[in-house]
């Protein structure tokens, strides 16, 4: 308890005026940085601990902004789409989540990487658990994707994505989250 007191505090004191986060307390906020800072605030509202409402809505708010400047354009680049994704994955965990938006990347799909595809089912599931129709089709496009050995299944990325901090075993690791939380039963 005393380690997240302490990791919210220094949170709280690097928040910019703008919302966001830095890599860096005197950095410009960046937005990747920012929705893993609401990702930690929200998992932390959601095992008990008190977070100021304001610190969060700044940061929502800074989020939402962002997505409304990276407009995605007739050819937008698989890094692009793969941000966006991740970006509205971690709004949609806040109780910030924008259906219409999460369609339009839906409809994109084959554009993204394995991993932004999780980060996108596991969106779906936050904003609306009972639409499954979006749903099993992304969680069927992952299941297509596995690589399955006699020791398991692992995932595989096409093109490396470390644009947005990803790795095959990131990859890996999403996907069996999605896969979890989309379908309890599932594993």
């Amino acid at each position: 308890d005393q380690s997240v007191s302490l990791a919210l505090q220094r949170l709280y004191n690097d928040q910019k005026s703008d919302g966001g986060w830095g890599w860096f307390s005197r950095d410009r906020s960046d937005a990747l940085v920012t929705a893993y800072a609401l990702i930690g605030l929200t998992e932390a509202r959601q095992n008990g601990f008190q977070i100021s409402e304001n610190v969060t809505e700044l940061a929502i708010r800074f989020l939402q902004e962002r997505l409304t400047q990276e407009t995605l354009g007739p050819r937008p680049s698989r890094f692009a789409l793969n941000r966006q994704a991740f970006l509205n994955y971690a709004l949609a965990l806040a109780d910030a989540g924008n259906y219409p938006r999460l369609i339009t990347l839906f409809d994109r799909r084959e554009q993204m990487s394995t991993y932004a595809r999780a980060f996108l089912a596991m969106s779906f599931y936050e904003v609306d658990p009972n639409q499954r129709d979006y749903i099993n089709t992304l969680i069927s496009d992952l299941n297509s994707r596995a690589i399955v050995s006699a020791t398991g299944a692992h995932w595989e990325e096409a093109v490396a994505d470390r644009f947005n901090w990803n790795t095959d075993t990131r990859t890996t690791a999403i996907v069996l989250k999605a896969l979890v939380q989309t379908d309890p039963t599932n594993g």
